[in-house]
């Protein structure tokens, strides 16, 4: 044998004994794993944990590894990357749909009742009179009725045009509230103030009655005008209600608050001063918090050159100021508007909603959301432009298991639901194109593991409601 051939064979064998000698692993079986107990398995073989992505799953639990790359057994070198897939649950899946006729029909909230079905707010004849629509459980109408304060006096005969924001059932007698802007003849107050109609269990009317706050910046006794009601939501424990909108004081929009008792009284309706009418608030939503006060969300040009901030305040019981944040997303130089908050088991907040042109106030950059502590400070922010989900949010919730679903939008046009981690990770998005276009606009979890959506096409289009199964673990 030639010395050349000898020189190749030394030279294969010490490549070969070379990749013998290498140390080497077998990766263990995730299958099944919640993905923190198999990140630890991982490490503890000296394997490193790779890409996480995420899969609908029948069988797996929600958080748990459907499967692994490399597989189960496999001899790996130390240090290898182990991807996982993540179980988000079974994949969601319309259980039923109700289009409300005629198309005049415009859907802005939905709410549980008490047996099961649903009631649902908007507005009707192009959003001038207020609209309420009752469900049962199986996404059957009930009953529908809109609400306009007709008199005989024919050159007054509208005098509510404006589309429910609210729709809640009321504890006590099982009738309903509903929020809107408008007067009645015999309210002192401005044509548009805020207006509570209560009716029976089957919608018929019992009152109405309009408030104003007090502009802080009139004569005295002034009230208030040209009020924007944003939500409504009976509170507790007392049964009453809130109001949450705008109101015009004079050269800017300012916060307002509006708390009734069970029979309408007033308690208190005031503006919320915090700003000393330096920039304009708009509130989009607002709910009761768990200490009994109140937050309010919205937007605020706040005289920053990054137009629009979205806005949180934070009031007490008795509607007075405690805090108020204003945030933009710094990351990209962006302006930030909020139209949804919702707030968490933690006491947190998560608000959302669409990133804005830091000039023009109006070009967008799709939807954005953050997370906040109890005072209303930033946890994280992320912003989901590049993503092929919702375009903007109208409506959040906390699952029970921490998770958090936003509603609204798509660039497709249809109304679409998506599901986040609780860090703010998307983990699915849901529509059915086979289903008439619309935009989301609210959300209710049901007891089963889905939630009803109610969306609209806009002003003069389609309302859709429809019930989604499979949103979250109910166990």
């Amino acid at each position: 044998m030639s010395s050349r051939m000898l020189g190749l064979g030394a030279v294969l064998l010490g490549v070969l004994l070379s990749a013998g000698c290498k140390p080497t692993v077998s990766v263990p079986d995730l299958g099944g794993m919640t993905q923190a107990a198999a990140s630890t398995a991982i490490v503890g073989v000296e394997l490193v944990v790779g890409e996480l992505t995420s899969a609908y799953s029948i069988t797996v639990p929600v958080g748990c590894v459907v499967s692994q790359d490399p597989a189960a057994g496999a001899k790996v070198a130390k240090s290898t990357a182990v991807n996982l897939v993540i179980s988000t649950g079974r994949q969601p899946a319309v259980a039923w749909h109700f289009t409300a006729t005629p198309q005049s029909i415009w859907g802005t909230t939905v709410e549980k009742t008490s047996d099961g079905g649903f009631i649902v707010g908007g507005g009707y004849n192009g959003a001038y009179d207020m609209y309420a629509l009752k469900l049962n459980a199986t996404g059957g109408k009930a009953w529908d009725q809109h609400y306009s304060n007709r008199t005989p006096d024919a050159n007054n005969t509208e005098l509510w045009r404006h589309e429910a924001r609210g729709a809640c059932q009321t504890p006590e007698d099982g009738g309903y509230v509903v929020l809107g802007a408008g007067r009645n003849l015999v309210d002192p107050n401005p044509d548009q103030s805020f207006l509570l109609l209560k009716t029976d269990a089957s919608g018929e009317i019992e009152w109405s009655k309009s408030y104003a706050p007090e502009n802080p910046y009139g004569d005295p006794g002034e009230p208030a005008i040209n009020i924007m009601p944003a939500a409504l939501q009976v509170t507790a424990p007392d049964g009453g209600y809130v109001a949450f909108g705008s109101c015009y004081v004079g050269l800017y929009n300012l916060a307002c608050i509006l708390k009734t008792d069970e029979h309408g009284e007033v308690e208190f309706c005031k503006v919320i001063n915090d700003n000393n009418r330096d920039y304009e608030q708009i509130i989009e939503g607002g709910q009761q918090t768990a200490d009994g006060g109140y937050v309010l969300v919205g937007r605020s040009s706040n005289g920053a050159p990054h137009g629009y901030m979205a806005l949180i305040i934070k009031v007490d019981a008795e509607g007075d100021w405690q805090w108020s944040k204003t945030f933009q997303y710094t990351a990209k130089d962006y302006g930030a508007e909020a139209y949804a908050i919702s707030q968490l088991a933690d006491g947190g907040y998560v608000i959302g909603g669409l990133l804005v042109n830091n000039i023009t106030k109006v070009s967008t950059h799709g939807f954005w959301m953050a997370r906040l502590n109890a005072s209303g400070n930033e946890v994280w922010s992320h912003d989901y432009a590049d993503q092929d989900i919702i375009s903007y949010c109208n409506a959040l919730a906390e699952t029970p298991d921490g998770d958090i679903l936003a509603v609204g939008g798509s660039h497709i046009g249809q109304m679409t639901l998506a599901k986040f981690s609780a860090a703010g990770a998307f983990l699915w998005d849901f529509n059915d194109e086979s289903l008439p276009e619309a935009a989301g606009n609210d959300l209710v979890l049901t007891d089963d593991g889905g939630c009803v959506v109610v969306g609209s096409a806009g002003t003069g289009g389609s309302t859709l409601i429809m019930k989604v199964n499979d949103v979250y673990d109910p166990d």
